[in-house]
């Protein structure tokens, strides 16, 4: 099922799906996504061409489209970089990658 789901949603590589919980009472279906451990970054800055090691992580959760009549939602621990020694930044969900 989290295969269907990654495909779905066109999660790859580092990122994966965690969990799933599906709750047919309250209409509800959250997916939760996580990044394999020791995944490395590109920053999309001029001058850090370099890939970087997590720094530390926020859970963040969004709203998606329905799944069928059911509400969806997604729920991701994003890693944040630092990638120079004041500059820290998020990374976008889901597009990192790892070598």
């Amino acid at each position: 099922m989290n295969t269907l789901f990654e495909t779905a949603l066109s999660i790859n590589n580092p990122w994966y799906i965690k969990d799933i919980a599906f709750d047919p009472d309250k209409k509800r279906l959250d997916l939760y996504v996580d990044f394999k451990r020791g995944s490395t970054f590109k920053v999309d800055e001029p001058g850090y061409d370099g890939l970087y090691n997590v720094y530390d992580t926020v859970d963040k959760t969004w709203r998606h489209l329905n799944f069928f009549q059911h509400e969806c939602y997604l729920h991701c621990r994003t890693p944040r970089i630092r990638y120079d020694k004041d500059k820290i930044k998020q990374i976008d969900q889901f597009r990192g990658t790892q070598y």
